[in-house]
């Protein structure tokens, strides 16, 4: 269980590292700058996520691909991590 725990607060963590990067960028840029997650995954390592949307372009039905991948691999970074990590934490919460 505290690995989980543990899980679910380094997903928070990234998630404040993305949104401070790019409140960073925002204020560099002059405006509103939102890295999407395919964006931080490109940057990251390109070639493992090529090698996903192959994989996803094969294995899922188009009506779940389109959709659905797309809105994640849209949604901003910083916020699909913290979606994550939060609810990893609120599942493996101490209970009295």
């Amino acid at each position: 269980m505290i690995v989980f725990r543990l899980i679910g607060l380094i997903f928070i963590a990234i998630a404040l590292m993305l949104l401070g990067a790019d409140g960073i960028q925002t204020l560099e840029s002059g405006e509103v700058s939102i890295r999407s997650l395919s964006e931080v995954w490109t940057l990251l390592h390109p070639s493992s996520m090529e090698s996903f949307m192959a994989w996803s372009g094969e294995t899922l039905p188009p009506a779940a691909q389109d959709p659905v991948l797309s809105t994640i691999m849209g949604a901003p970074s910083w916020a699909t991590f913290g979606v994550i990590g939060i609810i990893i934490a609120l599942l493996f919460r101490r209970r009295d």
